[in-house]
């Protein structure tokens, strides 16, 4: 089984005080980025100790390799929904290389 490194996106919360939850929107670069774009909910990532909160995109099972358009909201209590922010031209590579070939003992 391969290893693929964690890629973590890290943003500081909203300072709402009825902030319920956050999402990301996501589109191959070049797209256009927008509300109607495909969306994980994130729920209510964990906040570090520096008191920015961590997604681990990798563990979405969603992004492939390549090269995205990323956009986080916050939602309230209301689903009132903020406005995005975004981070551009993020290439990701969720693919571990192939193995080497067989190892062999050679006595000497």
């Amino acid at each position: 089984m391969a290893k693929v490194r964690s890629v973590n996106l890290v943003f500081p919360p909203s300072r709402s005080p009825d902030v319920t939850g956050y999402k990301m929107y996501y589109v191959n670069t070049g797209e256009v980025l927008n509300y109607d774009s495909p969306v994980i909910e994130l729920g209510m990532p964990p906040i570090g100790a520096d008191g920015d909160m961590r997604v681990d995109v990798s563990l979405t099972g969603v992004l492939t390799d390549g090269s995205y358009d990323l956009g986080f909201t916050s939602v309230d209590d209301a689903r009132n929904e903020s406005s995005m922010s975004t981070l551009l031209n993020v290439p990701f590579d969720f693919v571990a290389p192939d193995a080497p070939g067989p190892v062999r003992v050679e006595i000497i």
